[in-house]
């Protein structure tokens, strides 16, 4: 599997009369982008709004961060799967990317009835919440999104994330017929057989055990959110995007972190010099049994040594009930000679729970990313001069959803950086 990708670095955006990429100079005719987002007759209202790093701005009701990107040759879509989109499987021919800009979507729609399902992720573009996350340093077109709410949750989430993917689309696609300034390479070549064939798991949380439900919106595999057995996926699946869509903000997982996933591109980078990448598995947690979570945990962990894995580096994306599975696929792979590195964010004493909820004598190498929770006297973000996407954010648990107003100082927790990303992840103490 071969996959080229042409980078567009983007380093100014502007409204102009005509959508195209120049230079680095990316010009959106907003007109004609907003009537196709019109045409659908779910969204009630829509608005595209350039917010700059630097700016005293906050973004809230944020569903998902999506970088443009659009297959230009070869089988299959980027983002592949959600939506309704093309489920052939991507990771081949040539993709192009706009570097440095990315969509924001933000829509009056949380993601299923039930805990976890509300919406509360905001991104503030100055001041420590913007160096916390890594869209803190984007240009980011944000795309605001009012959804009729006459129609059932599952095709409202359709309905406002369709349109983000859509943005993506029409955007990335103006370098279709262009030269890129730069391009990578991502093929796993056979290379020397004596180097340690390493494969990364990720562990991906489920949002079935509460919502009951087999569709609901959530990061996905292919589309697919509901749980299900591992997966073995070519390192370039998700440099194409099949893992993606909108989450909460439990962490900092978004579609662009998943295409921008520094542990893939570092293993790739490794790859043939130090590591044989072996490729990459993906779990879903938070399963309703301990013997589902076992089972889970042993099956990724036979399927990394039938790989001829002898090293393994985990990652994870919700804590809790849903770290049961994580840990114990760091023990299922030592058990059977794998090496693992666990990245983790940690959590202060003063917070809800230890920093690992199940420390075991197995997990012998661990890698810190901070502190995902500061200490109490510093959870507030200051107030902006300015907000996008409502007045309101929904942000609890219960229902009728609680509104909290946009522009009142903020918790600050909901950024931990579970995948390196290098962006500050707490207030240090």
């Amino acid at each position: 599997m071969r996959l080229e990708v042409g980078t567009f670095p983007v380093r100014d955006v502007v409204f102009g009369s005509r959508t195209r990429w120049d230079d680095g100079i990316l010009t959106i005719d907003r007109g004609p982008v907003l009537d196709r987002i019109r045409r659908d007759n779910r969204i009630l209202d829509v608005d595209l709004v350039l917010a700059r790093p630097g700016e005293s701005l906050r973004i809230v009701n944020v569903r998902d961060v999506i970088e443009p990107r659009v297959k230009v040759r070869g089988p299959g879509v980027t983002y592949p799967g959600i939506c309704g989109r093309s489920i052939e499987t991507a990771g081949s021919g040539v993709t192009h990317r706009l570097s440095g800009v990315a969509i924001v979507e933000s829509a009056n729609v949380v993601f299923y009835d039930g805990n976890d399902g509300w919406l509360d992720r905001f991104i503030d573009l100055a001041g420590p919440g913007a160096e916390a996350a890594p869209c803190g340093s984007l240009l980011n077109l944000c795309l605001v999104l009012k959804v009729t709410d006459e129609i059932s949750l599952e095709e409202r989430n359709h309905a406002a994330h369709g349109a983000a993917l859509d943005l993506s689309d029409t955007l990335a696609r103006v370098t279709t017929d262009l030269t890129p300034p730069s391009k990578e390479v991502f093929e796993l070549a056979p290379c020397d057989s004596s180097l340690p064939k390493v494969v990364y798991i990720t562990c991906l949380r489920s949002p079935q055990h509460y919502s009951g439900s087999l569709t609901a919106s959530w990061m996905s595999v292919y589309g697919l959110t509901r749980l299900t057995p591992p997966w073995h996926l070519h390192p370039n699946e998700l440099l194409d995007g099949a893992i993606s869509g909108p989450a909460s903000s439990h962490s900092a997982t978004t579609s662009w972190t998943m295409v921008n996933n520094p542990i893939v591109l570092d293993l790739y980078g490794d790859h043939g010099r130090q590591i044989n990448f072996a490729g990459c598995i993906a779990i879903r947690t938070r399963w309703s049994e301990q013997s589902e979570k076992e089972l889970t945990a042993l099956q990724a962990a036979k399927l990394a040594q039938l790989l001829g894995a002898s090293g393994a580096v985990i990652t994870y994306d919700a804590g809790g009930n849903d770290f049961i599975e994580v840990i114990h696929t760091v023990r299922a792979c030592e058990r059977l000679g794998i090496k693992t590195v666990l990245l983790t964010t940690e959590t202060p004493p003063e917070a809800e729970g230890p920093p690992l909820l199940e420390p075991l004598a197995e997990a012998v190498a661990i890698v810190s990313t901070g502190i995902g929770r500061p200490s109490l006297e510093r959870l507030a973000l200051p107030s902006p001069a300015r907000v996008l996407g409502g007045s309101e954010l929904m942000a609890t648990a219960s229902k009728p959803w609680e509104r909290i107003p946009s522009n009142a100082p903020m918790d600050f927790h909901r950024w931990s950086d579970h995948y390196g990303l290098g962006c500050e992840s707490a207030f240090e103490y």
